[in-house]
């Protein structure tokens, strides 16, 4: 049958008299205070549920390290790492510019002893410098207003696994450590533990027991430590060897190492730091977002070279194939000092990496230096201040010489004129 407005009209008028629209109205009203009483209670439980909830937890679901909650809206810090051989070296210390001064460093063994002598009894050079009337010196100049620290390292994949996977071993690091820091005054302690990229020991598991031990464990004693690890960039990259969730929970600082992105050995010359990169290729933007979600970004420290490399190359083409074995280390220093008394070097910069590289010519060999210089570092600056990162690190101190000109830079680009 067909059902047309009219006849739907003549219907809805008939069902509906005087009495039946009564009765529909006093539903209505029944209905309606029905369900406001039911929202009321229901807001009433909700209140009461959360205030209950706030009074038996008061304990955040993870533990969260203290000192990146406190200076998460605060200025950016500049940490710099200081190499023993920069010590050995004398080099000047320009800590008017440093929060935090960090010594490396002093190696750890798989037992969690630091080492203070080789296995022939000799005393390391780490540690004869760590206790030299040199750096005590330097440390005596910066203490006010820079944190000292001191960088623990370990470089081997199965004496790192031997450490971590190790109760024994994990309670004589916690012993070392607290000597450490008692008998040095030292305001934190740094981790380097730097796994090669394909790691075939579990150690996500036993990483994360043996940080969570030892964190606990000092801050039960120095509730002010200060405690940060380092990744290696290519190896956040490419998700291996880190669980970076448990280690952005228990760290206060995660210091990615944002450089040696390409090495001397390399196949073709490029940015050693390259804050973006084309395709595929690896950069500190996709390092630094692959660890953002992870880690909170007011704990992530990039850390920066005071270095480039030079190479001997096949042409003067950007990115031009490398004569094999002929790359160097070229630090801040060489590179402003070659610049300086040489006149025929050609400066370019890559807007891709947004870093510096040079070209120049040595007995008739073609020489490419990719390094840093002061653009390539407030790119790196505005990089840290849009992200919302904690600061930046600079490895290493003594590789800029007598120049201050990049301290001046990093000072004035995280606003801390």
């Amino acid at each position: 049958m067909k059902f047309g407005f009219r006849e739907y009209h003549h219907s809805f008028k008939h069902a509906f008299s005087k009495t039946n629209i009564l009765y529909l109205a006093l539903v209505v009203a029944f209905l309606a205070l029905i369900t406001s009483t039911t929202y009321i209670l229901s807001q009433q439980s909700f209140s009461f549920g959360t205030k209950a909830a706030e009074n038996t937890n008061p304990l955040p679901e993870s533990y969260s390290a203290p000192y990146a909650a406190q200076t998460s809206d605060q200025k950016k810090v500049i940490i710099g790492f200081l190499p023993s051989w920069s010590v050995a070296q004398h080099a000047p210390v320009h800590s008017e510019y440093l929060d935090q001064l960090i010594y490396f460093g002093i190696g750890m063994n798989d037992q969690g002893y630091l080492a203070k002598v080789n296995d022939q009894g000799i005393e390391t050079l780490n540690w004869h410098y760590f206790t030299s009337d040199e750096l005590r010196g330097t440390i005596e100049q910066a203490r006010g207003n820079t944190k000292i620290l001191v960088s623990i390292t370990n470089f081997e994949n199965s004496s790192i696994d031997k450490l971590v996977s190790s109760e024994t071993a994990t309670q004589n690091a916690v012993k070392s450590l607290k000597n450490l820091i008692k008998d040095y005054n030292l305001d934190g302690i740094n981790f380097n533990f730097e796994y090669v990229s394909d790691v075939d020991y579990p150690t996500h598991q036993y990483l994360n027991r043996f940080l969570e031990t030892v964190s606990s464990e000092l801050r039960a004693e120095y509730p002010w430590i200060i405690l940060s690890f380092d990744v290696n960039a290519t190896a956040v990259y490419n998700d291996n060897a880190y669980d970076m969730v448990k280690i952005g929970e228990t760290m206060d600082q995660v210091v990615l190492m944002g450089y040696d992105y390409r090495q001397p050995t390399a196949v073709q010359a490029g940015s050693v730091s390259p804050l973006y990169a084309q395709s595929d290729a690896p950069s500190i933007d996709k390092s630094i977002q692959s660890m953002i979600g992870r880690v909170p970004a007011e704990k992530i420290v990039l850390a920066v070279p005071f270095y480039g490399y030079e190479w001997q190359t096949y042409s003067k083409a950007p990115n031009s194939y490398i004569v094999p074995q002929t790359g160097a280390l070229a630090t801040y220093k060489r590179v402003q000092s070659l610049i300086e008394q040489r006149d025929d070097e050609e400066l370019y910069f890559d807007d891709v990496s947004k870093t510096p590289y040079l070209i120049y010519n040595q007995n008739g060999f073609i020489k490419q230096i990719y390094y840093e210089d002061d653009r390539s570092l407030a790119e790196k600056c505005a990089y840290i201040a849009n992200n919302h990162l904690d600061g930046i690190g600079v490895w290493a101190l003594g590789y800029e010489g007598e120049y201050q000109e990049p301290w001046k830079v990093l000072y004035k680009s995280l606003g801390r004129e």
